[in-house]
């Protein structure tokens, strides 16, 4: 099969190429519209507790996430003042008008003191919005200009909305900026290596076509179902890094088989052989990622999605666009050679010599004492990954500076923390919430809310009117009280919907914090009121649901990644034990890289030198990415190294020798493929999100430390 695909993309090379042209041409106009079709977020488990949970509070009180906080800060005098006051409240009604706006919370409409900063210069608004994503940002476009207060206050906006339109434009200006520094680098390490201008121009020119097209699927994918905007950087890589690697493969054996053979026989034979192993390296990966479709998350499905899909289509550029291109340069593919660079030619040319000759033979000589000592080194190196600290991305992720970010930690500082993200408990109840034993049951609920450790504040239909007594709390929400009392009636209805009553809880606990985990446990283990049923919620239960989550199909997703590698490997070698080496050598790297990640970003390591701010966590996803991505992406050099291994022994049948001359062929090329693909990743772990950094080094270490 792959013969006759190469020399079919040989004969008809020209309109290969012009079809590759037209693709390149098209993708780059249609992949510029990708971040229009991106969603926010994606770590939710419908399944879980605090997912529905918060559907059922959208649905029932219009209560959902922050999607908008305007914060107003007065540059003169208090943020109380009247003529400061009046300024917020005029911006804040005239937001509240806007068609979008199911509900917005202030001091302006409450009174409330939390809505006030400690030191009196501030105040806040936070909004719930209508609508799907997309409707969400474009009436946050038009509610941004109308919460402009006017007179001596600053106005600065956050939320869940302005977090996700940052995240937005930073990841964009990543990829371009990853784009600019992979290109040239890739492009000089390519000359290194070939030290011919046009075979180093080869591998980047099916790099720019392999990012270009996988922008463009991408968009493809998601207009017909959610993808994240994380994956994003992952298919940017993938796309780049293997084109670059797969057509260094290929084109390396072709340069080989061509003095002997002839353009079109050589093309024949490198896509029969390296080309079948790259095609088997890419179905690996493939494979690995399939894993992801365990979870419900839209986040690690989009991985999935877009990583499989890309490593399909590097695989298909290697084995006819570039089958194509190399007929068409012909013997022109060493033209404007570079003979002042150093390489290996010389020493690949002479069998049975060189530096990887000498390796072989002597890692075969004392095999046993050099695997140990390596897997207790990748061991120790993987000690660290024992306190990793999961969290999930939020408004710290982004990069100092950013107006989100500095509103979000504003808030948490000088007011009150997590007012914009409490906990919150929705309890249905089988009895009208305002008849007098549903009044007793709730009011004994909310105190034994109020008695948990870490809670600083509760906010429910009893904090209308604090400090009274169980049976004046009874009169009060009396039905013809709350006729009496329009004002009373409008603050009941913001805790109790038919027969749903909500409870929101302030806490003094980091959201990601061990504290914070086991408070909700905490809040769960609280018996409900009577015979209700309750529903915890928040942002500190999104992430124990997650983790919770992860962890429940953890073990299923590995046993996929496992058995299905392993089919793979087996249909590629016919053995088991290869297949299991090399799986056991991936696993070891991982390791060490696990390691690296905790050492690095949650401990706080090399700050300085990689740009980013530890939060003393990492994000709950990222081991989890690295291992799919990394297990499958570093099988290349082993299904590359075995293959020629296996040739060798074909044509030879003595088994050292095999080993010996297969590394020989394939140590260099592996090296320096690794090299160009963690120069690659390199570029992208510039990023200034917190997971697109940690992703890139991590990626980058495991490609490293498995070459």
């Amino acid at each position: 099969m792959f013969a006759t695909i190469a020399r079919l993309s040989y004969r008809f090379r020209w309109p290969v190429l012009i079809a590759g042209v037209i693709l390149f041409v098209v993708g780059a106009v249609y992949s510029g519209g990708v971040f229009n079709v991106l969603k926010p977020g994606g770590y939710d488990d419908p399944g879980t507790e605090s997912y529905k949970a918060r559907q059922l509070s959208i649905e029932k009180f219009g209560v959902g996430s922050a999607d908008l906080v305007a914060l107003y800060t007065a540059e003169d005098g208090l943020i109380t003042d009247p003529a400061n006051a009046a300024a917020v409240a005029a911006a804040a009604e005239r937001a509240i008008l806007h068609e979008s706006v199911v509900l917005a919370l202030g001091a302006f409409n409450t009174g409330a003191s939390q809505f006030v900063s400690q030191d009196g210069r501030r105040t806040f608004v936070v909004f719930t919005l209508a609508g799907e994503e997309g409707e969400k940002i474009d009436a946050t476009e038009e509610l941004t200009e109308v919460l402009v207060a006017e007179g001596p206050v600053v106005t600065e906006f956050g939320g869940e909305i302005p977090v996700f339109e940052a995240f937005n434009t930073t990841i964009e200006k990543d990829l371009r900026r990853a784009e600019l520094l992979a290109f040239p680098l890739t492009a000089l390490l390519l000359v290194l290596i070939f030290r011919s201008l046009i075979a180093a121009a080869v591998p980047l020119i099916l790099g720019a076509l392999g990012i270009v097209l996988a922008l463009s699927l991408l968009r493809i994918i998601a207009s017909t179902t959610s993808i994240s905007l994380f994956a994003l950087n992952v298919v940017t890589v993938l796309g780049l890094g293997l084109a670059i690697d797969y057509s260094l493969f290929i084109l390396n054996r072709y340069r080989e088989e061509v003095p002997e053979w002839g353009v079109e026989e050589a093309i024949v034979r490198a896509v029969n052989t390296t080309g079948r192993a790259v095609a088997f390296s890419g179905v690996t990966l493939a494979t690995s990622l399939i894993g992801l479709f365990v979870f419900p998350q839209v986040f690690l499905r989009s991985m999935a999605i877009g990583g499989i899909a890309v490593a399909i289509l590097a695989v298909l550029i290697a084995i006819t666009v570039l089958p194509a291109l190399l007929g068409v340069l012909g013997g022109n593919i060493e033209r404007l050679r570079i003979p002042w660079f150093g390489g290996g030619d010389e020493a690949e040319a002479q069998p049975e010599s060189g530096f990887w000759h000498a390796i072989a033979f002597g890692v075969m000589r004392r095999p046993v004492l050099i695997a140990v000592t390596v897997i207790a080194f990748l061991l120790l190196l993987g000690v660290p990954f024992l306190r990793f600290n999961p969290s999930k991305q939020d408004a710290r992720a982004l990069p100092a500076g950013e107006e989100a970010r500095a509103v979000s930690e504003v808030l948490d500082s000088e007011f009150q923390p997590h007012e914009t993200t409490p906990h919150f408990a929705v309890v249905e109840s089988r009895e009208e919430p305002g008849a007098p034993e549903s009044i007793e049951a709730l009011f004994n609920y909310n105190e034994m809310l109020l008695a948990l450790p870490g809670i600083a504040r509760v906010d429910s239909v009893f904090g209308l009117a604090p400090g009274l007594s169980l049976a004046e709390y009874q009169g009060l929400f009396a039905q013809q009280s709350l006729d009496a009392d329009p004002q009373l009636a409008a603050g009941f209805a913001l805790f109790v919907s038919e027969n749903f009553v909500r409870f929101s809880l302030i806490s003094d606990f980091q959201i990601d914090d061990a504290e914070g985990q086991r408070q909700v446990a905490d809040l769960r283990a609280v018996p409900p009121p009577g015979d209700a049923d309750v529903l915890v919620g928040g942002n500190a239960a999104d992430l124990f649901d997650t983790k919770e989550s992860i962890k429940s199909k953890l073990p299923l997703t590995l046993g996929i990644i496992g058995v299905a590698t392993f089919v793979v490997l087996f249909l590629v070698f016919g053995s088991v034990t290869l297949p299991l080496k090399a799986m056991l050598m991936n696993l070891m790297s991982l390791t060490a890289s696990f390691g690296a990640i905790v050492f690095i970003f949650q401990d706080g390591r090399l700050e300085g030198l990689l740009n980013y701010d530890s939060l003393g966590t990492i994000d709950v996803t990222l081991p989890l990415l690295m291992f799919a991505i990394v297990f499958g992406l570093s099988m290349d050099y082993e299904v590359l190294m075995l293959s020629r291994v296996r040739e060798e022994y074909v044509r030879t049948g003595d088994n050292t020798l095999a080993v010996a001359r297969g590394l020989e062929k394939t140590g260099r090329l592996i090296t320096s493929a690794a090299a160009l693909l963690v120069v690659v990743i390199a570029a992208f772990a510039t990023s200034d999100i917190a997971l697109m950094k940690a992703l890139g080094v991590g990626m980058a270490l495991a490609v490293a430390i498995d070459a």
